[in-house]
């Protein structure tokens, strides 16, 4: 009894130090090695890859260890990168956090879809073509709560970190879900209030709000002079939405200078020669044009113009008189 006793203990001090060294110590590695983690695949599957690839000794050993953790569903998918000298438990540890090798990408106040679709394709995150087709799948938009036929106007713009080879739904999703929750960040109890009908509408004037203004501090009365004309039933004449016309349109380079011709330019999207909103958002807005339409100034300002070039402020003022005729130049000329 007594050697038996002593084989068993023998045994289990046998298995703990082959485990802790299939745990703790890694396999020999010269180089780093990269993995990608498919939606759907089981913990046996992805652990079977870490083993083919040298990353752990042991399969059986890697998945035992992720459950007794409790993590066997805990691991993130996407592409990881591992040192030749990461221990096993780290490799888990890595894997559990969603440490993936990621690209950082900024999409800047004011672009269009379009835009943001080329700045991906210049970084290899996503093809153009890919993103673009996503974007105005409106299946897809429909179930991401868009009161639209495409994404443009909700796409927020922000710093992100995408992997390259991305799936456009996943990149647009999140770039949707970071616009809820600014706006719900703005809006506070307030949301409810709001129908996806009407928050679509100050998406389209923050839109136009966006590519208008210089300083922060202009946007707010900005959006009151929209806000003043629209209720006066006045064209909103807004040189941004002729700009969106020329460029996104008609496929011509952004302009310099916006040319009297260039106003009377017939598309639905021209505010020159419509009046109200156009049919959708001109541009992707950030949180200082949201909550500048969300919380316009009250003014009785029906006129602006770009006053000061080095400082970017406008003027603004109640009459025709007042104003001047000079050319409005949008943000970004």
């Amino acid at each position: 009894m007594k050697a038996f006793m002593q084989y068993c203990l023998l045994s289990c001090i046998l298995l703990f130090i082959v485990l802790s060294i299939l745990i703790f110590v890694p396999p020999f590695r010269k180089d780093s090695a990269e993995i990608k983690i498919k939606k759907g695949s089981s913990l046996s599957t992805v652990a079977q890859e870490l083993h083919v690839a040298r990353v752990i000794p042991s399969s059986k050993v890697f998945v035992f260890y992720m459950r007794i953790l409790g993590a066997d569903r805990a691991i993130k998918t996407g592409t990881y990168r591992f040192a030749p000298s990461l221990p096993p438990f780290l490799v888990a540890q890595k894997m559990i956090r969603g440490e993936i090798v990621a690209q950082k990408v900024v999409i800047p106040e004011g672009r269009t879809v379009g835009q943001i679709a080329q700045l991906l394709e210049a970084q290899n995150i996503v093809s153009k073509d890919a993103f673009l087709k996503e974007v105005n799948n409106t299946e897809f938009v429909g179930r991401l709560g868009i009161p639209a036929a495409s994404c443009e106007g909700y796409l927020f713009p922000d710093t992100y970190f995408f992997e390259q080879g991305s799936d456009p739904q996943d990149i647009i999703g999140q770039m949707v879900s970071n616009f809820n929750a600014i706006v719900t960040k703005i809006e506070g109890p307030q949301m409810s209030a709001l129908t996806p009908e009407e928050l679509h509408q100050k998406v389209i004037l923050a839109s136009i709000v966006e590519r208008e203004y210089r300083v922060p501090e202009d946007a707010p009365l900005i959006a009151s002079v929209f806000i003043n004309r629209l209720e006066e039933n006045m064209p909103l004449q807004s040189c941004a939405t002729v700009v969106y016309v020329l460029t996104e349109h008609l496929g011509r380079p952004h302009p310099s200078v916006v040319y009297y011709n260039d106003l009377k330019a017939k598309d639905p999207y021209n505010t020159y020669i419509n009046r109200g909103l156009p049919p959708g958002p001109i541009s992707n807005p950030g949180e200082v044009s949201l909550r500048a339409v969300l919380f316009p100034s009250k003014t009785d300002f029906l006129y602006f113009r770009l006053d000061n070039t080095s400082s970017g402020k406008h003027r603004f003022s109640r009459t025709l008189e007042e104003h001047n005729e000079v050319a409005i130049i949008p943000k970004g000329l």
